[in-house]
């Protein structure tokens, strides 16, 4: 597979991988060389005990890109101010996506809430546009909740939103997780998706009763999943960057980031 594709994709990490170890400055700083010292490219971050424009600084001497900035929906939604200050951040690490949390509990199980999450979506994306940014969500399996016909949550959402303002941010293991194949929903989201997050879905032994189902996440390559398969589809969408998220992991968090690493180095990217 390597090398019958020439686009580079970059591969990077969300830091909530290793949420247990950036607890402090020294912690995070460390965290953040060690993924660099892995081979990764890129960083989805939070909480970095430092100020912007030395976190910016810190990024350059270690090779990685910010890939998003985050958003407050709820805030943004209200606060003609907070989106100002949203792309105001992402201008300055100089991306264009502002990434929003999932959409709040009341508006997850209703055809009327998503539509109400769309329409205060639309109204924020709409600022955003003008200054050349847009919002990225990141599903889980919750938004492929059955409303009913033959509808789901995430469904109603991608029709109802702007595709030049709200984007996506497709995980492989929540689309599992949710009964969609990871491969179809990439394409689906062909034009509205650069980043997407790489998770295995992994069937763990042991079953009892047999119909059980246990699940968990794992290493890119450890899993379930059809990694060349996905990796396809991510190239034929034109994805700009993977990030591996592992929500859990069995060992040290840094191991399991280098295995994910090599095994998608192996898959050709």
């Amino acid at each position: 597979i390597k090398g019958v594709f020439p686009m580079k994709i970059r591969k990077g990490v969300q830091v909530y991988t290793v949420r247990d170890f950036i607890k402090t400055p020294e912690g995070y700083e460390s965290s953040l060389k060690k993924i660099s010292e892995i081979g990764y490219d890129s960083v989805q971050t939070f909480g970095y005990h430092m100020s912007e424009a030395e976190h910016k600084a810190f990024l350059k001497d270690l090779g990685l890109k910010q890939e998003s900035v985050g958003g407050n929906y709820e805030e943004m939604v209200k606060d003609p101010e907070a989106v100002k200050k949203a792309i105001e951040l992402a201008h300055f690490y100089e991306t264009d996506l502002i990434s929003v949390g999932t959409l709040p509990i009341p508006l997850r199980e209703s055809r009327e809430g998503y539509l109400q999450y769309a329409e205060g979506i639309n109204k924020i994306g709409a600022e955003m546009k003008k200054e050349g940014v847009k919002l990225i969500y990141h599903p889980h399996a919750l938004e492929f909740f059955s409303l009913g016909g033959g509808e789901n949550g995430f469904d109603v959402l991608f029709d109802a939103t702007d595709p030049e303002v709200f984007w996506y941010c497709l995980d492989t293991h929540w689309l599992q997780s949710g009964g969609k194949n990871p491969p179809d929903y990439i394409r689906k989201a062909k034009g509205r998706m650069s980043v997407v997050h790489f998770k295995d879905y992994k069937i763990v032994g042991g079953a009892d009763p047999i119909e059980q189902v246990c699940k968990d996440f794992a290493e890119v390559g450890e899993g379930n999943l059809n990694w060349p398969a996905i990796i396809e589809a991510c190239r034929e969408v034109g994805v700009e960057a993977v990030i591996v998220e592992q929500d859990v992991c069995p060992r040290d968090p840094f191991d399991c980031l280098k295995t994910s690493f090599d095994n998608m180095v192996k898959f050709g990217l």
